[in-house]
């Protein structure tokens, strides 16, 4: 029985150290393959990959740009809302005082 259960647990232990093993493996190769495609697409310079990478650039700022004024305006708007809701809450606490049964607390 023991010699079974150790079977099982040394089956086990190799199954998992040649899975791993061999994920490692496809994952170097995968990385490989991935940086010799970037090269070989950076290395292209006709005119349409020209045009590409100009009309991804300019995406690219354009978002950034649009990412950087919604936080701004975000924080304007948060400034604001802060403001308001204080300014809601004083005049909560004013007409609340004024309630009769303030007066009488």
């Amino acid at each position: 029985m023991e010699q079974g259960v150790s079977k099982v647990v040394s089956f086990g232990i190799g199954a998992y150290e040649t899975a791993r093993a061999n994920a490692e493996t496809l994952l170097k190769n995968l990385e490989t393959e991935i940086n010799a495609l970037i090269a070989q697409g950076e290395s292209v310079q006709s005119e349409n990959a020209v045009k590409v990478r100009a009309a991804v650039s300019d995406a690219s700022t354009q978002v950034s740009t649009l990412v950087e004024q919604a936080k701004a305006r975000y924080a304007d708007l948060s400034v604001k809302a802060q403001k308001a809701y204080a300014a809601l809450q004083a005049k909560v606490s004013e007409l609340t005082a004024k309630l009769p049964k303030a007066k009488q607390a």
